[in-house]
């Protein structure tokens, strides 16, 4: 992948270029936007190819250097994801369409992981039919940013919404958790539990039922959760 990367600019999320969904996909666009604003959001950084992000660090030296500088001298695990321009938006999710790499240790299993997440672009634009401009070896496809943060390691895992997209209530928020990392859930390898929540922070429901001592959220984690939602919904327009 050698003569790819030197065609990879890189774009760390604090730089005002990646709050572009354009440039970097809405999914990394949405976090740099958050981070702007004090929201709480994992450093990290978005590939994409060097002719859409003229005059940014690009090729193997510059990607190297942010990825030194994520992983630090522990060598901490990476998460590398897609971040296209048509995932993550109001009117669409493309949830499960691309590819996400977990647990992603050395330079090596990195480059192979940006392969992996590119490749997915690949066959997601064969599954909508051609777009005009294709990509080359080792390249943002179509529109497809690569977005990468470091790997949490989390007694307590999950996703939240700022409304309720199954009973359609914009007077809930909606958290879904399991013990351990979110991608247990994501992958659909384990069933969540479900919180209802007020935006006043007051629990409505939840399912399954669980006994109160054993809840995976208790009372100051809720709270802090409902804070979050409705701060998120104050700058970035809604829930």
């Amino acid at each position: 992948m050698g003569s790819g990367l030197e065609r990879l600019a890189v774009i760390p999320l604090e730089a005002e270029e990646a709050r572009n969904p354009a440039l970097t996909g809405a999914k990394a666009a949405n976090l740099a936007r958050a981070a702007a604003a004090g929201l709480p959001v994992l450093p990290g950084f978005a590939l994409m190819p060097v002719e859409a992000a003229a005059g940014v660090p690009h090729g193997e030296a510059a990607l190297r250097a942010a990825w030194r500088e994520l992983t630090g001298e522990e060598g901490r695990p990476l998460v590398v994801r897609s971040s296209s321009a048509v995932e993550d938006t109001s009117d669409s999710s493309m949830a499960g369409l691309f590819a996400s790499v977990l647990d992603v240790r050395g330079w090596e299993s990195f480059t192979d992981a940006m392969r992996t997440v590119l490749g997915s672009a690949r066959r997601g634009e064969s599954s909508a039919g051609p777009r005009a401009g294709g990509a080359g070896a080792g390249e943002p496809a179509g529109g497809m940013a690569v977005l990468v943060q470091p790997m949490l390691r989390t007694s307590v895992g999950g996703v939240m919404f700022g409304a309720d997209p199954v009973a359609g209530r914009r007077d809930r928020i909606l958290v879904s958790v399991v013990r351990g990392g979110p991608d247990r859930q994501l992958s659909g390898a384990t069933q969540g539990v479900r919180y209802q929540l007020t935006r006043h922070g007051r629990l409505a429901s939840i399912e399954p039922r669980e006994l109160r001592r054993r809840r995976l959220l208790g009372r100051r984690r809720i709270w802090r959760l409902v804070r979050l939602a409705r701060r998120a919904e104050r700058i970035l327009g809604g829930p």
